[in-house]
């Protein structure tokens, strides 16, 4: 059982949020074999092209979106094999919270449980607990997504290598949370109204944050005192109630955080903004 709310331990102290659990037992597959990293490049899979799949189907060759899936009472799509593409081709998988204002759904538009070496592109998703669910996988790239009116709009658990890059994250309760993640790179991406937060890091590791930028949210971006090694770099965090948090304050030597040339105001511990 994965719980969401895990990733808001560490912002629980600025904010509250109440979700419900996603069970993936019945979907989680055996972990594959352990593959190249991120900088080998994606291999298509050999299978045949899937065209149009349905709500909750579970995805074990490539995929082409040829229309919108509206998810009223179900996941959207299951990952149930490694090496794959899933090609939303422009389209929008949407689930049961997409018109309501209260955030109460336990559904997933992508989940990635145990699988390595996935895409996901080109499309939107919302309405969703998590847009996209990322647990145990290995070698996970995100590409030109739009996440939005989610509870989390991407969330990597237990996951490792996992690229989020050229993506909208918006309107959620939190952008991007990356919990028991390592190696992870968020670069090149949007993020903006994200309630509690732009991005957070919960037990992380050795990940690199850059380029991006992330404004008008609670915390921009929070690092909590177990996620050490994070390169955070070139960003541009601003309008958020705290744009840059570090541990509620932790000074960046102790969990080896690198904070360099951020444009931000506001910091904690200050010292982290570029001339602030």
């Amino acid at each position: 059982m994965i719980y969401i709310l895990a990733t808001l331990i560490a912002v629980s102290s600025v904010t509250t949020i109440t979700m419900q659990p996603i069970d993936i037992s019945a979907q989680t597959q055996p972990a594959a074999p352990t593959i190249s990293p991120l900088q080998t490049q994606q291999q298509p899979s050999s299978q045949p092209l899937a065209i149009s799949p349905s709500c909750g189907q579970v995805i074990t060759q490539n995929v082409v979106l040829t229309s919108n899936l509206n998810c009223a009472d179900s996941d959207g799509l299951i990952v149930g094999a490694s090496d794959i593409v899933i090609d939303l081709n422009g389209h929008t998988i949407s689930g049961p919270d997409v018109d309501s204002q209260e955030k109460t759904s336990s559904k997933v538009g992508v989940m990635i449980p145990n699988m390595n070496n996935v895409v996901v592109q080109d499309g939107t998703l919302q309405g969703f607990q998590a847009g996209i669910l990322m647990t145990g996988s290995q070698n996970v790239e995100l590409s030109n997504i739009i996440s939005k009116n989610n509870q989390i709009g991407a969330f990597s658990t237990g996951a490792s290598i996992v690229n989020a890059h050229l993506s909208i994250l918006m309107n959620n309760e939190i952008g991007f949370a990356g919990h028991s993640t390592q190696q992870a790179t968020i670069q090149d991406n949007i993020l903006f109204q994200n309630k509690l937060a732009g991005i957070t890091l919960v037990n992380s590791d050795n990940s690199i944050l850059t380029l991006n930028s992330i404004t008008e949210s609670g915390n921009g971006l929070y690092v909590d005192s177990q996620s050490n090694n994070n390169n955070i770099n070139f960003n541009n965090v601003l309008l958020n109630t705290v744009d840059i948090n570090n541990a509620n304050g932790l000074p960046v030597n102790t969990n080896a955080n690198t904070f360099d040339q951020n444009n931000c105001m506001t910091a904690n511990p200050s010292g982290i903004c570029i001339g602030k």
